[in-house]
């Protein structure tokens, strides 16, 4: 088959859905299939990227980005005018509410969509991005879904979202959760991590990795490090304009229990999430949160904000806490903290749930939905 994903960022450019997409592609590309991508030219910090490339067998076309809309919804029309000349099997859609929604219009192939659920909670996108998005899904974006041949959902919850939402019916939906490789089940070891930062054996540290971005709540890791000072904290991870703000808070907080790392690289990441205890995911938005997986992989104890898809990812393998609630995530994380009993149940229970979400899995289950449409 000859696919193609659009996408609104990818490759460089590091987060959940650009990995998402990036292990699809990978996995489609290993049964024989060819694959291209088509994006903008954008990072989320402004940054240009090269036209073309190929990486990993991934044929990438990337478009000019005439505006953003916000920091999540570059605008790069001329992928439609792409669209029409190609000859494409299926064509691949990701991120709901973005212009690019409207390829399924412009083209005669088998059209999918994940949606990747962005129900974000009021004040996390610009106030005009608020103003619009209930009046665009009633309209042009429920138009739209219903064009498509197949929605994908990454989680469970999502599903009744866009029954709910769309009145789209259940055999139209699929769920193809977000995944990790399998030789991440592989034990790593977090010895040099701690050396390098003199964490002792006997110290709890608790992690936090996601991109430094306002949405992640890494402010929660910040303010929680204050009140557990015999606890190490890291925070990790991209930063995306937020991490001046948070070392400027540690520093009016005086903490000396908190380590901050920017841009950890890839070789060394599971070595890190290894290194820690407990991971804790203060998100205020994720559709699914593929680090969650990670944390699982290295068995840690992982205790999670209640939005978006966290808890159906979680689910009875890891603590649940009111977003942005500091008190219930201070009684949460105390639990943990103060038994290793518990922290060994979890432990366990998140390495048996992770089994589940290898891409090697997801990718066949994405192959047969796409042979079902042709």
């Amino acid at each position: 088959m000859k696919i193609c994903f659009i996408t609104p960022f990818f490759y460089p450019v590091k987060g959940g859905m650009e990995e998402h997409v990036l292990q699809l592609a990978k996995g489609l590309i290993s049964k024989g299939h060819d694959v291209h991508v088509f994006t903008s030219n954008s990072s989320r910090v402004g940054k240009t990227l090269g036209s073309e490339e190929i990486y990993q067998g991934i044929k990438i076309k990337r478009f000019n980005t005439w505006f953003k809309l916000d920091t999540f919804s570059p605008v790069f029309p001329f992928v439609l005018y792409k669209i029409i000349n190609s000859n494409f099997d299926i064509v691949h859609v990701h991120s709901y509410r973005h212009v690019h929604n409207l390829a399924v219009l412009f083209t005669k192939s088998k059209c999918f969509m994940t949606l990747h659920w962005p129900d974000y909670p009021y004040g996390l996108r610009s106030k005009f991005m608020d103003f619009i998005i209930p009046v665009f899904d009633k309209t042009i974006g429920k138009f739209l879904l219903h064009k498509y041949d197949k929605l994908i959902a990454v989680n469970g919850l999502e599903i009744s979202w866009i029954k709910k939402n769309f009145n789209i019916d259940d055999n139209k939906i699929k769920l193809i959760p977000n995944a990790i490789p399998k030789d991440y089940l592989k034990l790593r070891h977090g010895d040099l991590i701690r050396k390098k930062y003199s964490i002792k054996n006997k110290e709890l540290v608790v992690l936090s990795f996601s991109r430094m971005h306002k949405s992640k709540g890494l402010d929660l890791t910040v303010h929680i490090a204050e009140l557990f000072p015999k606890v190490k904290f890291i925070i990790a991870g991209a930063d995306a304009g937020e991490l001046n703000n948070l070392k400027n808070l540690s520093s009016k907080l005086n903490l000396n229990n908190l380590i901050f790392m920017n841009d950890v690289d890839e070789k060394i990441k599971l070595n890190l999430f290894s290194s820690a205890d407990i991971f804790l995911f203060p998100s205020h938005y994720d559709a699914f949160g593929i680090v969650l997986l990670e944390a699982f992989s290295q068995k840690l104890a992982v205790i999670a904000s209640d939005s978006g898809g966290i808890p159906w990812v979680v689910d009875d393998a890891g603590l649940i806490f009111k977003d942005n609630d500091l008190d219930d995530l201070k009684n949460k994380l105390s639990l943990l903290t103060n038994d290793s009993k518990l922290r060994s149940k979890y432990s366990k229970l998140g390495y048996s749930r992770v089994k589940n979400f290898t891409w090697e899995n997801i990718v066949d289950s994405l192959d047969n939905e796409y042979k079902s449409k042709l």
